[in-house]
């Protein structure tokens, strides 16, 4: 089958040396979308990493059968044309659940314990030890998502002695409800589809604690990023730890809203970072290349959206 993958992807020199031994193509730069098109013009199976996969990007490569995404979240894919053109997307879903499971219990306890803000006083040449936050020891840790990133994260939670409760896609709203209103801390690890997006809204982020912090390692629309900072300037929560964003781009620069968010004082942010560890280079090219191995044979593992046969 014809392989493609058109755009830069973050892995070891040796899985793509391993990838281009099926013959396939591998680029290592950000095409313009004529570029792009050009790249998957008679490709079976692309990737999709910093380009978006519209539906015109889809009509350009009639030949098209597979489209893997080497990240959890797909959502700048149009897998519902896709799925129209007998076209199956795939996802990678387990290569970073440990990177991020550790970067948001990072973010979680640098805000409690105002890390940031603490060594940003020192390096001011102020010597301040008013800087209080919460034991974790005890405290209850509601997971807003449970997968593989969830269940990673409560191991490292439960092993600090802290009490874990969690909602998913099963849940119902009024067991959602229950979590935000009872948690100490949140961490939200949900991926963005239909049921997840604005799914901690106005209304559902008034309902946590006044002592509570906000963690979201998922994705940015998940939470109404408007009214999260409007409770955040007000002090309403005590704090939040941000590695995703509504609206971020998936390269260049952030919009002033991201910006303005980052800068609150009660706001830890980076730039979504949590997957990038030197050992994800390995552990990435190795699902890329078993979900392009099982394409091949016709037996895709890891499917989001299957082809809608014609």
């Amino acid at each position: 089958m014809k392989i493609v993958l058109p755009d830069k992807i973050n892995m070891s020199d040796d899985y793509k040396n391993k990838i281009r031994e099926l013959g396939a193509d591998v680029f290592d730069d950000l095409p313009d979308n004529d570029e792009l098109k050009k790249r998957i013009h008679d490709a079976e199976i692309i990737t999709a990493s910093y380009v978006d996969i519209t539906s015109d990007v889809i009509d350009a490569a009639p030949n098209l059968k597979y489209i893997i995404v080497p990240a959890v979240g797909y959502e700048w894919v149009d897998t519902t044309y896709a799925a129209s053109k007998g076209i199956t997307t795939l996802n990678c879903p387990t290569f970073n659940s440990q990177a991020v499971a550790e970067h948001a219990m990072s973010l979680l306890m640098a805000v409690n314990r105002n890390l940031v803000q603490g060594s940003d006083t020192l390096r001011s040449g102020k010597w301040s030890q008013d800087f209080t936050g919460y034991e974790l020891s005890d405290k209850k840790l509601g997971l807003i998502g449970y997968g593989n990133i969830g269940t990673r994260i409560e191991k490292i939670a439960s092993a600090l002695g802290m009490r874990v409760h969690y909602v998913n896609s099963k849940s119902t709203s009024d067991e959602i409800d229950a979590l935000l209103r009872d948690s100490d801390f949140v961490v939200i690890c949900a991926p963005l589809n239909d049921g997840t997006r604005n799914l901690v809204d106005e209304r559902r982020l008034n309902l946590l604690k006044h002592t509570a912090i906000l963690v979201n390692v998922g994705r940015g629309a998940v939470v109404d990023q408007s009214a999260l900072a409007e409770l955040l300037r007000v002090n309403r929560i005590r704090g939040a730890g941000l590695d995703v964003f509504d609206g971020e781009p998936l390269t260049g620069v952030p919009s002033d809203t991201i910006v303005e968010l980052a800068r609150l004082p009660n706001v830890i942010a980076t730039p979504h970072i949590a997957y990038n560890t030197e050992e994800i280079n390995d552990k990435q090219g190795a699902e890329i290349l078993a979900n392009l191995q099982s394409c091949i044979e016709n037996t895709p593992i890891n499917v989001v959206v299957r082809a809608i046969a014609s």
